[in-house]
């Protein structure tokens, strides 16, 4: 594969032609959200890229040409796979250039919207203790308050102990930071049928950084019922990109061994993580830090327990892990939080996924 781009500073870029992330824009002069692909500090516009071709009525143009990520993630791997080279050739081939380049818009002068619409919404913990290593263990969480990257946070209220050892009903005192990877399902399983780990690939689409974020004086009221609900219900912010799957192949690693003898739905034939390394800044300061390639359950072995159960994947099904930071302050309003990740690339490269960025605003209650 070429390491070439002729876009600008793209090759230099954790944003070069291996990472290609996707996401959706508009701009103050086309307020039509539509799908673009991060290059460098650019954005080739894909929704021009179908227009300046020969086919626009295939699946995948149509897909393309939609204002969010859901139908090109419904459409499979195979698909993927070609808009991928597609898009890789038109940013490598000096001949497709001059044409090409009308398609591209700074990010600067970009607005970024939501890349989908997610449909379910399942975390996962990042880490198993000796205790819990049977299976995956997981939450159900809200899809209908996945927020994007640079929405403000409103601090939630809910039931929260007070000074008198009371439930007082108010704005969190506590509310902490949860940076994590999330997975985005593209293809669609059938209700009852168990899909292996090793069908990963086949049916995620690519990655996302998240915040899930907590409440944590919420939660100390929660643990014994039927588990997280105010406490987390209130928004997990999302990163603006979608980095493909086929982007973090150099960044495959070997997980952790595994400690006892695994379910055989679990089993992988071949155990693997990602080695990716994520930061979190609070007000431009670096706070704390997390390597995923840790985790001790594997994002194939989570999809598998997603339907062990038979329940069904469909696209726009998201799923993440990752570390809690808790305990090192408490977020005021005002403080904004920052989640980065970078992995390594073919070739001694490096590529970045797409940040969270999120500033906490006063409750309104």
């Amino acid at each position: 594969m070429t390491t070439t781009c002729w876009v600008p500073g793209a090759d230099a870029s954790p944003y070069n032609i291996h990472n290609l992330p996707f996401g959706v824009f508009s701009t103050a002069d086309e307020d039509l959200p539509r799908i673009g692909v991060r290059i460098g500090d650019q954005i080739l516009d894909m929704h021009k890229a179908v227009l300046s071709g020969d086919c626009q009525t295939c699946a995948a143009c149509t897909a393309l040409r939609d204002p969010a990520l859901n139908r090109l993630l419904s459409l499979g791997r195979p698909a993927w796979k070609q808009v991928r080279a597609q898009v890789q050739e038109a940013l490598s081939e000096p001949s497709l250039q001059e044409v090409a380049s009308h398609w591209l818009t700074p990010v600067a002068d970009a607005i970024m919207h939501a890349p989908l619409l997610v449909t379910d919404y399942v975390d996962f913990t990042m880490r198993a203790p000796d205790a819990h290593r049977v299976h995956p263990r997981a939450s159900n969480g809200r899809a209908s308050t996945l927020i994007p990257s640079g929405m403000d946070l409103v601090r939630p209220a809910g039931h929260r102990r007070g000074e008198d050892g009371q439930p007082q009903f108010g704005p969190t005192r506590a509310l902490d930071i949860e940076a994590e990877v999330g997975f985005l399902v593209g293809g669609e399983s059938a209700l009852g049928r168990p899909v292996s780990p090793d069908a990963f690939e086949d049916y995620v689409f690519g990655a996302v950084l998240l915040n899930d974020w907590t409440a944590r004086d919420f939660a100390e009221l929660e643990t014994d019922g039927l588990g997280p609900f105010a406490s987390k219900s209130f928004a997990t912010s999302m990163s603006a990109w979608v980095t493909p799957l086929d982007a973090l192949g150099a960044a495959r690693t070997a997980a952790p061994e595994p400690g006892h003898d695994m379910a055989s739905y679990l089993k992988e034939s071949d155990r693997y993580g990602y080695d990716l390394r994520l930061s979190i800044e609070v007000n431009g300061v670096a706070v704390a830090g997390a390597d995923f390639a840790e985790a001790y359950w594997t994002p194939a072995q989570q999809l598998a327990q997603l339907t062990s159960g038979g329940a069904l994947l469909r696209p726009g099904l998201l799923y993440g892990s990752g570390e809690a930071v808790t305990g090192q302050w408490r977020l005021g309003d005002g403080d904004a939080v920052k989640v980065t990740a970078t992995a390594p690339g073919p070739r001694g490269t490096t590529i970045a996924l797409g940040e969270v960025e999120t500033r906490v605003t006063p409750s309104i209650t």
